[in-house]
């Protein structure tokens, strides 16, 4: 629904909304209402066309709504039509004004007093008296509310002005801002731009350099896989000596047991009185030692004293071989050799030698230093007392101690009774 004057559609030059100062609160109620133009000088026509628009559609309502010019309230056409309101000159006292006009009258008719009694016609020169003053009032007002809206404008080009300013003013320095900052991102990229090149330039360096040592490693692989070839070809024409070795060994010892042999037959003797006549029984041949052990062992169980761990490693196999338990007194304490290599032979060759004495030093050697003499015992005791108790070499002290224990624990309650 649209509110306009004489057919067309109405504003207010100040932009009033519904309800403004000098506009009737009744039409606050028609939706889209707006306050018609003032005009400098001429008093403000109240006669309103408000029409009623409907979707597609051309009809209009058109209704007329008059004002008081003194209070600004509506006047109904019903009250112009009974007398209740007034229209004179062009102006229209509503109801409510014109009961207070009448009031002196009506108080003069009472006290019946001559000098107040109204004339006839009076009546209508109060009113044209009290139109006029209206109407001077209203020119007035409409005068301040005119000089309002000027300053009101005035004010608001200003502002508009101001605010143009302002926005041009904000303009420039963000765009100063925003070459400020070009001109500071400009620097930056410059000064990282060649911070980049100077790491492009260490990155070739350093490639070089990778480079160079890469042919380096090659070169070095390459003498290293020449090396290794003619080590391996070196390894293969190298002759086994080993089997020469045991040869060489094994005629020494068949020598050996040849003069031992020789050494214990007698040799005759000539006896000088008969000048070679009746030969005369040989000494026999002197033993060793009070070991009663061949000359060739007790030479090895003198070489047990040496100060050079490979004849005692050789004087041990020696011993071993020959399997004769009487050289045990001479072995078991090679058990505690310096050398370890020593202790190990000696601790295996004695599963070979079934007495007391050989079990009691492999127990002992369960608590050797050295994890293969440690690993070489526990085999010869398994084999030596066909025995099975677990024992391992690698184990930390104390689990070895608990299974050494056990070892001993089963040779004191057998011992009475082992090779019986």
């Amino acid at each position: 629904m649209g509110v306009g004057r004489n057919g067309a559609e109405g504003r207010s030059r100040r932009g009033d909304s519904p309800g403004h100062r000098g506009y009737p609160a009744e039409l606050a109620s028609f939706r889209g209402f707006s306050a018609p133009p003032l005009a400098r000088g001429r008093t403000v026509v109240r006669d309103w066309a408000i029409y009623a628009f409907e979707p597609e559609m051309d009809t209009r309502e058109t209704l007329q709504v008059l004002f008081c010019d003194l209070c600004n309230t509506s006047v109904p056409l019903s009250d112009v039509q009974s007398g209740a309101a007034v229209q004179h000159a062009g102006k229209t006292v509503g109801s409510c004004c014109l009961s207070v006009l009448r009031t002196p009258a009506a108080n003069g008719a009472a006290s019946g007093s001559p000098a107040t009694s109204q004339r006839p016609g009076s009546e209508g020169r109060v009113l044209s008296l009290g139109v006029v003053l209206l109407g001077a009032i209203a020119v007035s007002v409409l005068f301040l509310d005119f000089r309002l809206g000027e300053a009101e404008d005035r004010s608001a080009l200003r502002l508009t002005r101001l605010g143009e300013n302002l926005k041009a003013q904000a303009d420039v320095v963000q765009d100063t801002s925003v070459k400020l900052d070009a001109l500071a991102s400009r620097a930056d990229l410059d000064r990282i731009e060649g911070a980049l090149t100077a790491m492009q330039a260490a990155g070739e360096q350093d490639s070089a350099r990778v480079r160079e040592l890469g042919a380096g490693l090659e070169a070095a692989n390459a003498s290293l896989r020449a090396l290794q070839t003619a080590v391996q070809r070196l390894e293969a024409a190298k002759p086994d000596y080993g089997p020469a070795f045991d040869d060489v060994r094994r005629q020494l010892q068949e020598m050996s047991a040849s003069m031992s042999d020789l050494l214990a037959k007698p040799r005759a003797a000539v006896s000088p009185a008969t000048g070679g006549g009746e030969a005369m029984d040989a000494p026999k041949a002197p033993e060793a030692d009070g070991t009663g052990l061949p000359a060739a062992l007790a030479h090895q169980v003198r070489r047990l004293a040496d100060a050079d761990e490979g004849t005692r490693f050789e004087a041990v196999d020696e011993l071993l071989r020959s399997k004769d338990v009487r050289v045990l007194p001479g072995l078991l304490p090679m058990a505690k050799d310096p050398d370890a290599f020593v202790r190990r032979l000696v601790v295996e060759g004695l599963k070979d030698f079934a007495s007391k004495e050989s079990v009691d030093t492999l127990l002992v050697a369960l608590a050797d230093p050295e994890q293969i003499v440690r690993s070489s015992a526990w085999l010869s005791l398994k084999a030596l007392t066909k025995q099975d108790l677990p024992f391992d070499a690698a184990q930390n002290r104390e689990a070895r101690q608990k299974a050494q224990a056990k070892w001993q624990e089963w040779w004191d309650k057998n011992r009475a009774t082992f090779g019986g």
